[in-house]
């Protein structure tokens, strides 16, 4: 029902719930398209960089959706404090419009609304945390952008820079690889860009993009 009433351009809508035979379903908006990974992966197999201006606007429209989310209140004007928790290639799609659609709250988390085991479990896929979920830290709004973060400087140099086949490396990435100077990796990256992602990247969350939509802009 939480995420039945998030009603935007940028997030993929969930039309119903329903109940049948004890099981629960959702019916959910139909994208034509493809999701991130896919997208990625395309282009890697043709050896064709993605443009660096589209892997901004991309990221932008995932933080147009992720801000109008983190802003949503209830009926009496309450903030709901949600949180998605699994940003990453997978759970953003692509219409072949060019529509850009962040999917799957799954596992995404509401003040009040629901139990959750933040300091007992890892809420996310390991190469997507943000340094909070890493270190199994309650999480805030701001635990989206530094995912959001990987996801951009993942489209612009064609690899997630914190990935190592081992799990417990990967967070261990997260929580320690030095930040690179992504310009010394692609010179298309200006310097304009280059502050925006090492922002993005920090992670003493006091000292990052405080919301979405500080990052979108």
């Amino acid at each position: 029902r939480l995420v039945a009433d998030l009603i935007h351009t940028n997030i993929v809508q969930t039309y119903h719930l329903g109940q049948v035979g004890g099981q629960y379903f959702m019916v959910m908006e139909y994208v034509d398209g493809v999701n991130l990974e896919q997208f990625l992966d395309h282009h890697q197999r043709q050896h064709r960089p993605l443009p660096v201006d589209l892997c901004a606007f991309i990221v932008s429209r995932i933080a147009r959706g992720l801000a109008y989310a983190h802003q949503k209140r209830d009926a009496e004007g309450r903030p709901l404090g949600i949180v998605h928790r699994d940003i990453g290639p997978k759970n953003v799609m692509m219409t072949y419009e060019g529509d850009v659609k962040l999917t799957d709250f799954g596992i995404a988390k509401a003040l009040d609304l629901m139990y959750n085991e933040e300091g007992e479990v890892i809420a996310g896929k390991d190469e997507y945390l943000s340094p909070e979920q890493a270190n199994y830290a309650v999480t805030d709004a701001r635990a989206d952008l530094f995912p959001l973060g990987i996801l951009l400087t993942e489209l612009l140099l064609g690899k997630n820079i914190f990935r190592s086949p081992n799990s417990a490396q990967t967070r261990q990435n997260i929580l320690s690889l030095p930040i690179p100077r992504f310009g010394t990796l692609r010179p298309e990256i200006d310097s304009r860009l280059e502050t925006i992602i090492q922002k993005a990247l920090t992670r003493d969350r006091e000292q990052r993009y405080q919301t979405a939509y500080e990052l979108l802009h």
